[in-house]
Formats: structure tokens, C-alpha cells, sequence
């Protein structure tokens, strides 16, 4: 089922602001129509802050500096750098360029621009799936040093 943009943005203000220890985050240019703005990066920025035990972690396609020079949450990551991880996997057999979010592992989105379909993580099953298929992808993927002196 397709949503429009506008509501998965705020559904996903709504998860972050329900946070309470972990975002995990895949996606290949990190959607800048859902994750490139002030109220994503404040509510990512706020759980940071919450405690030593918070994690945020970010998963990108590619490590091309100019592709996110200006992008909110890679240079959150580089101010926020204790809290928040970014690394990039180009290609995953398990990662079909959609957009994962899983929060604390109770719920999230899976966004797929290229199939223009989305869906919310609305159950603990569903959210503890996606979050294993995420681990798999980080434990996969690599820090950027591109991406680390570039911002």
C-alpha cells in the first residue's frame, strides 16, 4: 500500500519522538524527501542525547561526499559521532535499494520509491524481522573515510 510522502514523514516523526534507544536506518541516498529535513534531524538529535545507551545507526548505498554535502543526517553523524554510525554496502543480496527504519526494534517503515510502495511496522514481529535482516546489512557494510574527511 502506497502512502503518500507527507504522511510517512510524519509517522516517522511520531517513531522518533517515541523512541527510546535505537534508530536503525538503511537507505541508499537516505530518501532526502523523508529524511533531509530539521524535524527528522531534531528528533534524531534529541534521542541521542537521552543516554550513553542510545544508538543511531546509518546505512547508505554509497560514499560519494558531493552526493551529501548538504544532507542533515550525514553531518549530524560527524557532530554526533559517539551516538551516531554511518557506514555504506553498495549491493546485498538481502537489500532491494528500499528504505528500512526499524525503531527500538517495535516498529518502523519500509519505503520502496522504485515500486512507489510503503508500509508501516506497526507490530513487534514484523519490526524484529526487518531489524535482523539490518544487522546483517551493517555487519556487511563498512565505515566511510570518504564520507569522514569530507565532513
Amino acid at each position: 500500500m502506497a502512502q503518500p510522502l507527507q504522511d510517512l514523514r510524519e509517522r516517522l516523526l511520531e517513531q522518533l519522538a517515541e523512541a527510546s534507544r535505537h534508530v536503525d536506518i538503511a537507505s541508499p541516498q537516505l530518501e532526502p524527501a523523508l529524511f533531509d529535513s530539521e524535524a527528522v534531524a531534531s528528533g534524531l538529535t534529541a534521542l541521542a542525547r537521552r543516554g550513553a545507551r542510545t544508538r543511531i545507526r546509518l546505512l547508505i548505498e554509497e560514499d560519494q561526499p558531493g552526493a551529501y554535502e548538504f544532507h542533515r543526517l550525514v553531518a549530524l553523524s560527524r557532530r554526533l559521532s559517539t551516538a551516531i554510525s554511518l557506514r555504506v554496502l553498495p549491493e546485498h543480496p538481502e537489500w532491494n535499494r528500499e528504505t528500512i527504519v526499524v525503531v527500538d526494534r517495535a516498529c518502523g517503515l519500509i519505503v520502496n520509491p522504485s515500486e512507489r510502495k510503503s508500509r508501516i511496522l506497526d507490530t513487534r514481529v514484523q519490526a524484529q524481522r526487518w531489524a535482523e535482516t539490518f544487522d546483517r546489512l551493517w555487519h556487511a557494510g563498512w565505515e566511510s573515510q570518504e564520507l569522514r574527511q569530507f565532513y
